[in-house]
């Protein structure tokens, strides 16, 4: 029952509305289209009385709009809510009719302002009986196709406007870092770049906006168009255990780095409205947050279109909701919020409004900035001019074409998770010619359970019977051959399954359906009776399961007993799209947009995560490593390593790629504990950005090469890195804001060019930026010769060079030779007043500092007593137990259920082959003895390959061993197993650049001699992914080893079973290099192993 307003306010609203005479025929700017925008908005503004404004600022639920309360409140926005239809499965004129009585009110107001009326259109018009219901934005995601997604924006936009509404509050942009979170199907993606990429959608909704368009301008092209919203701000998805409307807590870096970024590509797109998040940020509610929607979201990113807030969220700012409804409106207008979702007591709204007014809490420097906003919107969107529904839109609901986009969007969602339970013998696609095949599951033939939730109602509904649409056994029954007799069972029992001959079956699962907080869930269960039919059927019977589910769910217990599983997430109405690809009408394309989990244990868990991927998945071992390096540098007498290199590698032709910890930035980030390693932890409270250098056991350690050499054109060493800004800034800089934390002492300059620019000479990158922004207050080094590179051919102009790199902001260069020269110009650009000497002062000063830091005044010599530090056993100890970590296991058994590792240690006899078998060179990679390094083994102590095998294995197997062994040698010999070692010479730098990535010969014919006719292990080491793709099929397991050094029994350790396998992937093994380059969330990305990967065995002690 509506609440009776106030003697006062009545009193307000008569005398504010009665006391202005009737326009009558007088002339308004704002009603003239042909005006410019911002003078229509003054105008209407400057006309307008408080209660106007304040309506405009409302928006109510549909079944409170009568044509008595658009008139006397001057209500500017309308809304459907979840479910809030004119009528059961109302047509679309029904719906237009009912608009336009909404406008009509609305045009009768003294200025006739037109009602903005929104919807929720998340997956099409998922309200509308009939409508075209498409996949839901986990499914999109998992497309990478933002061409696709526009399509589908687009044809939305068509369906919304054929029922008279002009707004949606589409799409949501959350970043979902949770998926127990209830809305997770709701966004696109874990990764922020893909939900940036799938913003495409907005200009499909809205029309593409016009050329040298003001950035944060909303824009709506037209009649066809609806205006979007770009929902929820922000951090929404990040809600700690997925709990909805709860609160994010994360730093503003990650705020910025995570939640953030598809808001950026939204507002560049023109997105006309922003909806606040009911969640928190560090406790402080984002309805409440000043800071994060004014002063950052219309004051930093200057977005113009208004703020909406949610569903009573501003009620909800206080717990529990509407406690004090005044401070709650008060708090949430000063906020920045422009729009209120009332949606019921908007009498309560305008009493407490017009008394914050009258006690000067609200300005109405506030209010008129946030109806100018509202106001923008309506005129871009052409409400003025077109106020009205348009009938001959009707047909655009549920029209084919639509739905063959549906279609389609299902087809490209679908991902394929397992394919047979051997490589060698896939299932999928399906004969659509058999006998009789079965389909199980109560996802079958549901097409509420395939719709989910915002579909006619809020939490979806169950059955078939809530709109047009055809379920996955509809889609079967029409896609086999006639005479392929289709059974269904929902939940089968083994007894019918062994009484039928069934040649397969197709068993769907998943979730129910269900939105916000009713879907929040802590186990991720599939739900009953799924887990007994899939026991049930593929214990019996080939089987493929079809998971229907809006996020990733428990899978791992059933993994095994399934032939193949396809993730379907939220398909929609359009089920023939899944069938399309399981006949093989259309090949598997999707890929995950979201982790799938083992157990919800290990949730949040998102690509990039501390213990997701890593080499070896263990920054202290890394940090040890640098300790046992600092021993060994010091007692040789050094202090000062170039050492770490905290490159990006984004492209493995690179030749400098092995020296990078991975292509993914946070890995790298993680890995810079080696730093703390070399120098020693950092005291407490110690200045951001000072070195530190703990003792005469520690050195100096050098970041390089600063900044983006892993991003070179090609991979080509010392090339052009062609980025953005803010590509440099994500991809290639977090690591040194990691190293200068850590108080790294020195940072060297990268030979590679930014955008052109040499980064010798780059006075932004090394002086604004590096020493002035990042405040590192260690020395910057130049690259070997690098000041001379500075020009091409080198040294041609060295004056110039030398004046170039000093004023860029290097500290010290390295000569190494010519230094009479540096001298001589140096002292020449001095006295010419070219190099002031506040700049030299500069450099000397920080050369000071670290070595003060370093201890070099007191302790300036070298200490013989470090003398056996020197390749001492502990360090070897943990040199062996990082290349055991480091080991990743690309494949194991031509089949899932034989695995072929961990190898037995006694055997009759083996076979070791292959060029890197026996070669500590190769095993050691450059920078190793040499600067290219060098082949054989005789540069220093360790060993091979070869050599440990030899000590693994129970002294009664024989080791046989020949690099390149032919067939008849093979086929002469019985063999038990063979291990064929192969992969890169060793290289450094320029020498190692490649454009084709093969395995050093003869190892192509090596594994084809070997291992088509013995079961084999093939071991590659090399210093970055190599093309392995045509050789896969022939081998039975292959590990990768990269460049391990001196300690081959760390691989054996793993090879026969004492140790596990647990590395995974630091970047991505590609197919081709044609592909390259190619990195993780790269919109072409279809690697072989992606990055991450990595297969695990379990440790086996063998007794005889």
């Amino acid at each position: 029952m509506e609440k009776t307003p106030t003697a006062r306010f009545v009193f307000v609203l008569l005398f504010l509305t009665c006391s202005i005479a009737a326009a009558g025929a007088e002339y308004f700017k704002y009603k003239d289209p042909k005006q410019p925008l911002n003078v229509r908005i003054e105008d209407l503004l400057s006309r307008m009385t408080l209660v106007e404004k304040i309506g405009q600022m409302a928006q109510i639920e549909r079944k409170n709009v009568s044509f008595e309360v658009i008139k006397n409140y001057f209500i500017g926005g309308v809304v459907s809510e979840g479910g809030s239809a004119p009528a059961p499965n109302a047509s679309a004129r029904v719906w237009v009719d009912l608009v336009n009585e909404i406008q009509k009110a609305a045009l009768s107001t003294r200025l006739g302002i037109p009602v903005i009326y929104g919807i929720d259109a998340v997956h099409g018009h998922g309200t509308v009986y009939k409508a075209t219901i498409f996949p839901h934005n986990i499914g999109l995601g998992a497309t990478r196709d933002p061409a696709l997604v526009k399509k589908i924006g687009a044809a939305t936009a068509l369906e919304v406007r054929a029922t008279g509404i002009t707004y949606a509050f589409s799409p949501s942009i959350a970043v979902c870092r949770d998926p127990r979170w209830g809305r997770c199907y709701e966004s696109f993606s874990e990764d922020p770049k893909l939900v940036q990429e799938m913003t495409e959608i907005i200009p499909g909704l809205q029309g593409d906006i016009p050329k040298n368009s003001l950035k944060g301008v909303p824009f709506v092209a037209g009649k066809t168009k609806i205006a979007a919203c770009a929902k929820h701000y922000v951090g929404d998805g990040g809600t700690y255990m997925g709990i909805n409307e709860n609160k994010t807590i994360a730093n503003f870096h990650e705020l910025l780095s995570i939640h953030m970024p598809p808001y950026y590509n939204a507002i560049i797109k023109g997105v006309s409205t922003v909806m606040v998040s009911y969640s928190s940020w560090n406790g402080v509610k984002m309805h409440a947050n000043h800071f994060l929607l004014t002063d950052f979201l219309k004051n930093k990113l200057r977005f113009r279109g208004f703020i909406i807030s949610d569903y009573e969220g501003v009620d909800r700012i206080t717990t529990p909701p509407g406690i004090n409804y005044t401070f709650s409106l008060q708090t949430g207008i000063l906020a920045g919020i422009d729009m209120i979702m009332i949606p019921y007591d908007y009498p309560r709204y305008f009493e407490s409004f017009l008394e914050l007014v009258h006690k000067n809490v609200i300005p109405m420097s506030r209010i008129n900035d946030a109806v100018r906003r509202i106001l923008r919107v309506k005129f871009i969107m052409g409400l003025f001019e077109n106020p009205f529904g348009d009938y001959s839109l009707a047909n655009e609901i549920g029209k084919q074409e639509h739905r063959d986009l549906a279609r389609e969007a299902v087809r490209k969602s679908l991902v394929l998770l397992k394919n047979g339970k051997s490589y060698s013998e896939p299932i999928l696609p399906l004969p659509k010619k058999a006998k009789k095949i079965l389909v199980a599951g109560s996802n079958a033939d549901n097409l509420g359970y395939q719709c989910g939730g915002w579909t006619i109602k809020w939490q979806g509904l169950s059955g078939n019977n809530l709109t047009i649409g055809t379920t996955l056994l509809d889609a079967i029954k029409a896609t086999v051959d006639p005479s392929t007799e289709v059974v269904f069972s929902e939940n089968p029992d083994t007894y019918f399954i062994q009484g039928n001959d069934f040649s397969y079956a197709i068993v769907a699962i998943g979730e129910h359906s269900y939105a916000e907080t009713f879907g929040d869930s802590l186990n991720l269960t599939i739900a009953e009776p799924g887990p007994s039919t899939i026991k049930n059927v593929c214990e019996h019977i080939k089987c493929v399961v079809v998971v229907i589910s809006g996020r990733p769910v428990v899978i791992e217990p059933y993994v095994n007993m399934i032939d193949a599983i396809v993730a379907a997430w939220l398909p929609g109405t359009e089920g023939r799209g899944v069938t399309d690809v399981l006949f093989g009408d259309y090949g598997f394309t999707g890929k995950l947009p979201k982790t799938w989990f083992k157990s919800v244990d290990q949730l949040p868990m998102n690509f990039g995560d501390a213990y997701y991927v890593f080499l070896s998945r263990d920054p202290a071992l890394v940090k040890k490593i640098g300790a046992a390096t600092a021993l060994e540098v010091r007692a040789t007498g050094i202090p000062y390593t170039f050492s770490p290199c905290i490159a990006v590698c984004r492209d493995p032709r690179w030749g400098r790629c092995y020296e990078s910890f991975s292509e993914d930035p946070k890995v790298v980030q993680e890995m810079t504990e080696i730093i703390p390693g070399l120098q020693g932890d950092i005291p407490k409270n110690s200045l951001k950005g000072v070195p530190f250098v703990a003792g005469k056991t520690k050195i100096a350690a050098c970041a390089k090469h600063y900044v983006g050499d892993g991003g070179t054109y090609m991979g080509i060493n010392e090339n052009n890195t062609i980025t953005n800004f803010h590509e440099l800034l994500s991809i290639h800089m977090p690591p040194y804001y990691n190293a200068i934390i850590k108080g790294v002492s020195t940072v060297m300059v990268s030979y590679s060019s930014w955008n052109g620019v040499k980064m010798h000479a780059n006075h932004f990158l090394l002086t604004d930026f590096l020493k002035n922004k990042l405040r590192f207050r260690g020395f910057i080094i130049s690259d070997y010769e690098g000041v001379d590179k500075i020009t091409t051919p080198p040294g041609i102009n060295y004056t110039f060079s030398l004046q170039t790199g000093i004023l860029a902001g290097i500290d010290m260069i390295m000569i190494p030779y010519d230094y009479p020269r540096y001298f001589e110009s140096f002292l020449e650009l001095v006295h010419k007043n070219v190099i002031p000497m506040s700049r030299i002062n500069d450099a000397v000063r920080r050369i000071l500092r670290v070595k003060f830091t370093m201890g070099l005044f007191e302790n300036p010599f070298g200490d013989y007593s470090l003398a056996n530090e020197i390749g001492k056993q502990e360090h070897r100890d943990l040199a062996r137990e990082a290349v055991r970590k480091s080991l990743v296991l690309l494949k194991n058994g031509k089949t899932s259920d034989e695995p072929v590792l961990p190898l037995p240690k006694k055997a009759k006899k083996i076979l070791v082959a292959g060029s890197n078998a026996d070669n500590l060179g190769y095993q050691c990679g450059g920078w190793t003895i040499e600067w290219q390094g060098l082949g054989g083994n005789n540069l220093t102590i360790g060993t091979t390959l070869l050599d440990a095998i030899k000590t693994t294995v129970d002294p009664s197997t024989e080791v046989v061993f020949s690099e390149n062994p032919d067939t008849y040698f093979i086929q002469g010999n019985d063999f038990s197993y063979a291990i064929v070692a192969i992969g890169e010479h060793s290289y450094s730098e320029t020498f190692g650049d490649s454009l084709n990535l093969t395995i050093a010969e003869p190892g192509p014919s090596t594994i084809k001699n070997v291992c088509e006719h013995i079961k084999c292990v093939v071991v590659v080491i090399s210093g970055r992914p190599i093309v392995i793709e045509p050789y896969v099929n022939m081998i039975d397991a292959i590990v990768a080893a990269w460049l391990p050094g001196t300690e081959g029994h760390g691989i054996t350790d793993v090879l026969f079973g004492d140790y596990g396998f647990t590395g995974k992937l630091p970047r991505t093994w590609f197919k081709s290099v044609d592909q390259l380059p190619m990195n993780v969330g790269d919109a072409h990305y279809d690697p072989l192993y992606p990055f991450g990967f990595g297969l695990t065995t379990e440790p086996v002690k063998t007794s005889y």
